[in-house]
């Protein structure tokens, strides 16, 4: 597993930034955009690699 930063920015809003875990950036990807959806629909995301964890 790998840890991924996302960064989701909302319009006059501060960035919130969270850990995801996944193996790969694109199921890490997946799973930001899914929960972009579902709780900021007018927010955008980016996900960087932190490194790998156990």
């Amino acid at each position: 597993m790998k840890a991924w930063r996302v960064r989701i920015t909302q319009p006059g809003e501060e960035p919130l930034e969270f850990t995801l875990f996944a193996k790969t950036r694109e199921k890490a990807e997946e799973m930001a955009r899914f929960m972009v959806h579902q709780s900021f629909p007018f927010a955008r995301f980016t996900v960087k690699k932190i490194g790998r964890v156990l």
